[in-house]
């Protein structure tokens, strides 16, 4: 069974000063960069978490807006059962990086898979619904992100380059993702 893709949308951009799913990156926005990885990586379907995200996203609420990522996690795997997830602020992740994610979980079964840069990555990746015990005990003890919700180093992961995760959060990140997607359309060494 393939996992929903999830593209979350919450959060208040505070830093950025406007929402960020909305934000244009080489003329698309952001959550659309986001949304078109997560398809090709196979996720059907693929639907945002939160926020106000652009057509042609379809938008599931949060069951308790301002909560944090753990609850909007939760929401996402209970509609869903399995989902591959990525925050609508990562527009440089490659198909390839989640669709290892999802093989990753195949192969090993895990509850959870992560992307890993030069740390674990807890909004990129799978849950499997068997997940639900563990991020529900969290956000009742108090976590408002997965990483406080379980050890996140202890679980599966799949390694990625740091421009593959780069989150946008200034717009000194925004030139540097524009960079990135410039290398990659260049075909320049190290870029995908």
């Amino acid at each position: 069974m393939k996992p929903a893709g999830v593209v979350l949308c919450g959060g208040a951009s505070t830093r950025m000063g406007s929402d960020k799913a909305g934000l244009e990156l080489a003329g698309r926005p952001l959550a659309l960069w986001v949304a078109d990885a997560l398809r090709a990586a196979g996720a059907d379907p693929v639907v945002a978490q939160g926020g106000n995200p652009p057509p042609p996203l379809v938008t599931q609420a949060d069951s308790s807006p301002g909560a944090g990522p753990l609850a909007a996690l939760i929401d996402a795997v209970e509609r869903h059962g399995d989902v591959l997830v990525c925050p609508t602020d990562v527009p440089t992740v490659p198909a390839e990086v989640l669709a290892a994610v999802v093989e990753q979980a195949r192969s090993t079964g895990a509850l959870v898979v992560l992307a890993h840069s030069d740390r674990p990555e807890p909004l990129i990746g799978h849950y499997a619904r068997g997940s639900l015990p563990m991020l529900r005990a969290g956000l009742q003890a108090g976590a408002h992100g997965p990483k406080a919700a379980f050890d996140v180093e202890s679980v599966p992961t799949v390694p990625v380059d740091a421009s593959d995760v780069l989150n946008v959060n200034t717009p000194a990140d925004l030139a540097a993702a524009e960079a990135i997607l410039a290398a990659r359309q260049a075909g320049q060494p190290g870029a995908r």
